[in-house]
């Protein structure tokens, strides 16, 4: 009897209370509401967010993870007074899986989102490429994106903006007061490059506009910038800049140069108005890019290594958080919405998302780095994954990625599609070899470490709840533990 009635109020939960919550736009905050009425008087409103998101940008590309004569003073001066994360990573090299996994703190395998999001007719014959229109992923089916934390924040009171790039759809989704972006594919120049308005820039001066008015109540503006990606087009004065510097793809770096300049901006405004303190700055990427020739891509898309898959992270807040202080700590794109949802004072944890999620206590999979960091210990709580559909075949078989970095190693396994017995996979020292240059999965020597890591990602995924990774790691574990001589092949 007792099951029977912990039953009907999960079915309650799920046919009435559910849809209410979850329905775009159907218990939203007004857009206006006073301070008073949402916090009232003896609490302290929450901190404001800035969510600075590059598309496409190296970690090198930034000055202080850079060995290279790059110039990106604003933002080295962000991280010389607060957080740089040293070991940062995406989800999924690829723009809308990767973006998906910030906003809802969960991996591409939940979310449901592998493929880059385009207008009818763009795909290019890439797999990573949805073949179809999707105007609205936060209603379709296949996805599961209607647990994000702009939600959260919408709902608690906050402005909220976004300006620039979202590839998550061509509109609105409906959790945004403003809402100036375009899905992917906008020129970075109006007209004619160096003849016409820099989009870049009028996207910062749209934010600046949202930030003035908005100075007296909490906000959080999602600033997101096409740039770097291709094409390499920065205004002229920055490729001078770059002219004489001995650098490869200096249209590349000076494009970050110019992006540089738009984040001073909006720092000036928040300093202006004296809420800079009290304000979250985060910056980071969707992803980054290769400029070497990698096995399964083109462009250095949809593969795991570091160069594609580890990304600059920054974080910013006086109020709250050290200075010049470097974490070693993995982290990764799922962290960032439980983390501006702690800093903005916002709980998320309920019976109701208990039930829908299927996980105790935080609906993410991420965990509050602002916590993490104010706790001092800078271990490796968990590894990090990078859920990869390459772009490019291996030796003409095409194949999903799953990769795990932990503190020492990087772990990839491949499932082939076109040879389902095909076992290509790849493990590396990050430590010893950085470039990720020796594979050694088939070496004896770490057939030990291997087996551990192994059985790492087996327990990581299977409390993720990730079916591929388990099967994946499954397998290989059955199988080393049965050849003694066991060398990857593609059979």
């Amino acid at each position: 009897m007792q099951f029977q009635s912990r039953s009907l109020i999960k079915l309650f939960f799920i046919s009435v209370c559910l849809p209410l919550f979850l329905f775009p736009g159907f218990i939203f905050a007004d857009s206006t509401p006073g301070l008073e009425s949402v916090y009232g008087d003896l609490q302290k409103p929450p901190a404001n967010v800035v969510l600075i998101l590059f598309d496409w940008a190296r970690r090198d590309a930034i000055g202080v993870y850079s060995e290279k004569d790059v110039s990106t003073p604003n933002i080295d001066k962000l991280a010389k007074r607060g957080v740089r994360f040293d070991n940062a990573y995406t989800t999924a090299v690829l723009c809308s899986p990767a973006r998906a996994s910030l906003i809802t703190g969960t991996y591409p395998h939940a979310h449901g989102i592998r493929k880059t999001m385009y207008p009818a007719g763009i795909n290019g014959g890439l797999p990573t490429m949805y073949q179809e229109a999707i105007a609205n992923p936060f209603n379709d089916q296949r996805f599961s994106l209607a647990i994000n934390f702009p939600k959260y924040i919408t709902n608690s009171g906050f402005a909220t903006a976004h300006i620039g790039k979202w590839h998550l759809g061509t509109g609105n989704p409906g959790f945004f007061d403003v809402f100036k972006s375009y899905n992917s594919l906008m020129p970075h120049w109006v007209n004619e490059p160096n003849k016409s308005a820099y989009r870049e820039d009028i996207q910062t001066n749209e934010g600046i506009r949202f930030i003035q008015q908005n100075v007296d109540r909490p906000f959080f503006l999602y600033q997101s910038f096409y740039t770097p990606h291709a094409p390499f087009q920065p205004p002229q004065k920055y490729v001078d800049m770059y002219k004489n510097r001995s650098i490869d793809h200096k249209n590349y770096y000076a494009a970050v140069s110019s992006l540089d300049n738009n984040v001073g901006r909006i720092v000036k405004i928040l300093e202006e108005n004296k809420i800079l303190d009290n304000t979250l700055i985060i910056i980071s990427t969707d992803h980054g890019g290769s400029f070497q020739s990698r096995p399964g891509s083109y462009r250095g898309m949809g593969i795991a290594y570091d160069e594609s898959a580890r990304i600059p992270l920054i974080m910013h807040w006086p109020d709250r958080l050290p200075k010049n202080t470097i974490w070693k700590s993995g982290v990764s794109l799922v962290d960032i919405a439980p983390t501006i949802l702690a800093a903005t004072g916002i709980n998320t944890k309920s019976r109701i998302m208990e039930i829908v999620t299927g996980r105790e206590g935080s609906p993410f999979h991420g965990r509050d780095l602002i916590s993490e960091i104010k706790s001092g210990v800078d271990g490796w709580p968990n590894p990090v994954f990078i859920q990869n559909l390459p772009e490019a075949a291996i030796e003409n078989s095409w194949f999903d990625e799953r990769a795990m970095r932990s503190e020492n190693w990087k772990l990839v396994l491949r499932d082939f599609t076109a040879d389902p017995r095909a076992r290509k996979n790849a493990f590396f020292n990050i430590v010893s070899d950085p470039g990720e240059k020796t594979n050694l999965y088939s070496s004896k020597k770490h057939r030990k470490s291997l087996i551990q890591q192994l059985k790492l990602m087996l327990a990581s995924a299977e409390n993720l709840k990730d079916t591929l990774t388990i099967k994946l790691a499954k397998k290989e574990l059955e199988i080393l533990s049965k050849n003694e001589e066991y060398e990857y092949k593609l059979y």
